[in-house]
């Protein structure tokens, strides 16, 4: 008896021991389909030795301690999504296995007798601000350009461009995957708002933050289209042609095809009134784009874009340049032709063996070539000096790009290390032909009078070759930190050859200008090794990190047997701060170092004569500058109500900064000019955003402004100047929107430009903008409607005989044929003929004012089908 219940609890101790041995961590994130972690999720673990159930934690994780099978089912559900079930086989030998990250898709739950509807507009998750679609209608055909015009704290341009919290949106997603490569304008035109189920708009922080949560460096502002369930089968597309006055011209086409994981994508345009920020050009392009699954462990996507140009402008600039007690005046007019064809072609193939490891190949090419024809007089003037220029310049051009990037991510079993290469290889060849012709008449304070005439052909051959190589590694050392050791080592090769040709006016003879022909190749060589420290939890984030940077420079001018050599030591710091006082508010701070090297002509000890009037000569003495950078930012949203809040304060400090200086040559307006390093140099920033929807949103107040303010250094004639800049801005915009009525914005806005300088010569000055608008459609039954477009800007205090345009286009359209597929439209564009534009742009001890012409007054008439088809 007694050996029987020995052997019984011998057998039974074997049992346990075998069981500890074989008992498994399962861990895994879930996400939504933009790859936004789901806090709250319920995780339920079934095998034939397990039952055990959990819910995601604030990062949207889950861990289970101790799964006895090899062999499982996992399923997930959250409140909004539809429920993930899956089975699954791991290792058995190994004892803690991460899964791959478990996306959820959205849900359409409908009951069979009664239909809730509760719209949230606004919910704040984590990085992301996502807002529903059934909260922001739009009228049946349009894009989805269109909503995003009303979501609160987003602009949308005359261009599709968009600004979202004051900050450009550079990429669109579709359902998580990128779309439409760069191209974010083409992508919101080319889709229907009707597929929608939401938008989201995201701080996105790169790929490998993507992959680890670990987040670093500045965030991209991001937005991710998030389609419904009945719209990712499916085809759809439109087409467009219309004719107008002034030979105005217009067609379109453009054609999707949705199949689940699929994505194919086309659109091409024909016309010559896209461009209206300067002159007028004619523009042919096309674009492809396509995305699809090779298989469950390869994706693979990519885009070809192919764009011809025709730009034609007429300018006028008014340059004033300080010195310590008197001021240099240009006056420029030109007339320039300037045609491109550029041609662009990327890919992207992603690698997932299994849930630890992942391999992303990314190539990419382009080719580019140019003509530019410009012709046009400057009236230059200092003291009783003058100089009149009268010039015709001719380049061509031609460029060809290559980039070839390698990423590799593995994580390991411990929970939070991580390991992370990549190989980055560019090259990139150009080269440039100018033909030149330059008259001057000059005329010294003695009312001396001398003619000079630079006729020249310069060739410019340039050869580039960048390599980086990058490798991180994390590792967590607690609960909520980890450290992070990285290295890289980057190397930029440049060969540059420069032939000039002085020309005969008479004969067109050509003879080699040796002063101005150079050949030089110079390396320049970094290695970079840093240690940073992470703190990750749900209230607080932060990170702090160092990192040294030793750095070569190695150049040679083959043509003088001139050799550079220059090595520097840079301590790199950076941290940041995230605190979330809940999920509707939050404050960021931020600090980062960044080192600057001089160029290698600006190193150069080599005198550039080709602008007669402005000689430079290098400075071989020149330090690297280091910025320091430091910033601030708030956030607050109101979910419920959709409002929205955004502040943010921005400085920076240069040590060491590289400037111009500038020595003028007695009696005459030609100076000398190089470089030196200094101190002084510093610009703070700040932006905010208010966005406030009232009444179910029908209507939408949104305040916005900021402010800049610079302070620069200049040398002239050895005196230092210090000019400081001071821009202020403000804007209010009030947006009605009623639906099946109308649609409107009312807008507003203040800008307020003031220079001072410490030189006499130059009293201050101000400039003021007023602008307001009025933009929006009214519609009349179903089928009719007009839109409009009015503004009138005020300019006071430019010097480049400012203009106050009264902007004023219309258009009336008619919608038909079955579910309102077709429209007829009738536009009138600048009914007033005024447009113009008009800026000043400050820096060192420079003001510059400038005017260009616009697209005029046309009328136009245009016809557009669309077509539509969804399901299985």
């Amino acid at each position: 008896m007694k050996k029987a219940l020995l052997y019984c609890v011998i057998i039974f101790i074997a049992q346990l021991s075998a069981t500890a041995q074989s008992a498994r961590v399962i861990t895994g994130v879930v996400q939504d389909s933009a790859g936004i972690t789901l806090p709250g999720s319920s995780v339920r673990l079934v095998s034939s030795l397990d039952t055990l159930s959990t819910a995601t934690n604030l990062e949207g994780a889950f861990r289970f301690p101790s799964v006895k099978s090899p062999k499982f089912s996992i399923t997930v559900s959250s409140i909004s999504f539809q429920t993930f079930s899956k089975q699954y086989t791991v290792d058995p030998k190994t004892v803690s296995t991460t899964l791959a990250p478990i996306r959820l898709k959205d849900a359409n739950n409908q009951l069979n007798e009664v239909v809730i509807n509760i719209i949230t507009p606004v919910v704040v998750k984590e990085d992301t601000v996502q807002y529903d679609a059934r909260a922001y209608p739009v009228r049946e055909g349009d894009a989805v350009d269109e909503m995003v015009k009303r979501l609160p704290g987003m602009e949308v341009d005359n261009e599709g461009n968009v600004k979202a919290q004051g900050e450009p949106v550079t990429k669109i997603r579709l359902n998580g995957k990128d779309f439409f490569g760069d191209e974010a304008a083409a992508a919101l035109q080319n889709l229907p708002a009707d597929i929608v189920k939401n938008i989201q708009l995201v701080d996105d922080y790169g790929e490998e933050a993507n992959l680890t949560g670990i987040k670093s460096g500045e965030p991209q502002k991001i937005l991710n289209i998030n389609t419904r369930e009945d719209k990712k089968i499916g085809y759809f597309g439109r087409a467009e042609g219309g004719l107008g006055s002034m030979d105005r011209y217009v067609g379109r086409a453009r054609a999707n095809r949705f199949n689940g994981d699929q994505q194919i994508s086309f659109d091409a345009t024909n016309n010559n009134i896209s461009n209206r920020s300067k002159g007028t050009t004619d523009r042919t392009s096309a674009r492809i784009h396509y995305r699809d699954n090779w298989g469950e462990k390869l994706e693979s996507y990519g885009s070809y874009r192919f764009q011809r140009n025709d730009n034609h402008s007429l300018e006028r600039t008014v340059t004033e340049s300080a010195f310590d007690s008197y001021t240099r005046y240009e006056n420029d007019r030109s007339d320039n032709n300037n045609k491109t064809t550029e041609q662009d072609f990327s890919w992207n193939l992603e690698f997932r063996p299994d849930s630890m490891n992942y391999f992303k190949f990314k190539p990419r090419v382009s080719y580019n070539t140019g003509n530019t024809i410009s012709s046009g007089s400057t009236l230059t003037e200092l003291l009783l000096a003058n100089s009149v220029r009268e010039r015709i310049d001719n380049t061509s051009s031609s460029s060809f790009n290559s980039d070839n990037e390698l990423y590799y991510h593995h994580k390991f079993r411990k929970k939070g290390r991580n390991l992370s290469a990549s190989a980055i290889v560019n090259t990139s060849t150009g080269d440039h032909l100018s033909d030149i012709r330059n008259d001057y008449t000059n005329t010294d304070s003695l009312n001396n009078r001398s003619i000079e005439q630079q006729y020249q052909y310069r060739n410019n051959d340039n050869r580039n070759t960048n390599t980086r190589l990058r490798v991180a590694y994390i590792e967590p050392i607690s609960a909520k930190g980890m450290l992070e050791f990285n290295y890289q080592w980057n190397r930029t090769s440049t060969k540059t050859v420069r032939d000039t040709r002085d020309i005969d006016p008479l004969t067109e003879e050509e003879t080699l200008n040796t002063n101005l022909s150079n050949n030089y190749n110079y390396q320049f060589v970094t290695n970079r090794a840093g240690l940073t420290y992470r703190h990750i939890a749900p209230k607080l984030n932060y990170f702090a990190g160092i990192a040294v940077m030793p750095s070569v420079l190695n150049g040679q001018d083959l043509s003088r047997d001139i050799k550079t050599k220059k090595e520097t030591l840079n301590w790199v710091p950076s941290a940041r701060m995230v605190y979330k006082f809940s999920k509707e508010q939050s404050f960021t701070m931020r600090y980062y170092g960044r080192s600057n090297q001089p160029g290698f002509r600006q190193l150069q000890p080599i005198t550039d004569n080709s602008n007669i009037q402005n000689v430079i000569t290098g400075n071989p003495d020149l330090k690297p500058e280091f910025t320091n950078n430091f910033g601030m930012e708030y956030k607050q949203n109101d979910w419920k109500n959709g409002y929205v809040m955004d502040a943010r304060v921005d400085m920076s400090q240069t040590n060491d900064k590289i400037v111009t200086t500038k020595v003028v040559i007695p009696d005459s307006i030609k100076q000398i000019s190089s470089y030196i390093n200094t101190d002084g140099f510093y610009n703070a920033r700040a932006n905010y955003s208010i966005s406030l929807p009232f009444s179910e949103r029908q209507y939408t107040i949104t305040y916005s402004g900021g402010s800049n303010f610079s302070n620069n250094i200049a040398f002239t004639n050895n005196d230092r100047i210090v000019g400081k800049n001071l821009n202020i801005n403000q804007g209010l915009r009030f947006r009605l929107d009623i639906k099946d009525k109308t649609n409107a914005e009312l807008s507003t806005s203040f800008s307020y430009n003031q220079t001072q300088y410490s030189a006499g010569s130059l009293s201050d000055r101000y400039t003021k903008t007023y602008r307001v608008g009025l933009t929006g459609r009214t519609y009349f039954r179903k089928d009719l409607t007009l839109g409009y477009d009015f503004s009138k800007t005020v300019n006071t205090g430019f010097n480049a005989n400012s203009t106050n345009p009264t902007l004023l286009n219309l258009f009336l359209e008619y919608r038909f044929l079955k579910q309102n597929r077709g429209n007829i439209r009738l536009q009138g564009y600048d009914l007033l003929n005024q447009n113009t534009a008009i800026s000043r742009d400050v820096f060192d001890n420079v003001i510059v004012d400038s005017q260009t012409n616009r697209l005029a007054r046309y009328f136009m008439l245009t016809f557009q089908y669309r077509i539509q088809r969804f399901g299985s």
